[in-house]
């Protein structure tokens, strides 16, 4: 009976909630930062972040390695992955790399992971999403692409490269902000007002706003299958502990 009153003691004095990224224990998450809110009222954003798909703006990011809610979600299903599968080897390509989850992914010692984008200092390859002639056809078993697309003027075409790039039967992590409650995606690669962004878009330098529909139907149409996996999969324990919203969806993209 001491044990575990012990126990329960110190798991209240190490915090309630779990990193599944750094593995911490820690009393609450930080807030999505103000600067966002601000920007939002100040330009009029057409949608409120309750409306976000996968977003706990109140619990957002990690105080102790600084990752998002979205990105303690990738790291949950990329250990389900490895540990049900077995897999002791696999490649992987992350774009626009979270630097905490590029660690998490690289500790995990069996995978063999490149880092790449544009303009990002400290990657493995400079990389145009839209054509990344660095990689020859079927160079990776896997993928991270997150909150990319919404920034890239043509994602019909990031979408096609990332389908070649990925080995028959290999699988992504594609997420970008989703919107509930709009039916089609509203985009503009052309418009350059920043406040106008920010109106329609939720953000001074994404080019689109994607609904859910929209979203299944461009990555389906580039010949992905679409698995999606929520609280259901993950477990309601588990997203609670990590601080992931109830109505966060994670999308597996499969390369056919």
């Amino acid at each position: 009976m001491l044990i575990r009153i012990w126990k329960a003691l110190k798991s209240l004095r190490l915090g309630r909630y779990t990193c599944s990224v750094c593995n911490h224990r820690i009393h609450d998450f930080q807030p999505l930062p103000e600067y966002y809110h601000e920007n939002a009222a100040k330009y009029g954003c057409e949608h409120s972040f309750d409306d976000a798909e996968t977003l706990n703006y109140k619990q957002y990011s990690c105080p102790s390695c600084g990752v998002s809610d979205r990105d303690r979600l990738y790291a949950l299903f990329i250990s389900r992955y490895l540990l049900e599968n077995n897999i002791s080897k696999m490649t992987m390509l992350e774009i626009a790399p979270s630097k905490a989850l590029s660690a998490f992914t690289k500790k995990t010692g069996r995978i063999n992971l490149r880092t790449a984008d544009l303009n990002m200092q400290d990657v493995d390859d400079k990389i145009d999403i839209t054509n990344m002639q660095n990689y020859a056809d079927s160079s990776f078993d896997s993928f991270i692409c997150s909150h990319v697309l919404e920034h890239v003027a043509d994602d019909r075409k990031a979408l096609s490269e990332l389908y070649r790039i990925l080995k028959p039967g290999g699988w992504g992590i594609l997420m970008v902000p989703i919107k509930l409650g709009i039916d089609e995606i509203d985009e503009d690669p052309t418009l350059e007002d920043e406040g106008e962004r920010w109106r329609r878009f939720g953000q001074h330098d994404h080019v689109r706003r994607y609904s859910k529909k929209g979203f299944l139907e461009r990555v389906e149409s580039a010949g992905f299958r679409v698995c999606q996996y929520g609280r259901e999969y993950f477990g309601a324990e588990v997203f609670q502990k990590n601080a992931i919203n109830e109505k966060s969806i994670l999308y597996i993209v499969i390369h056919n």
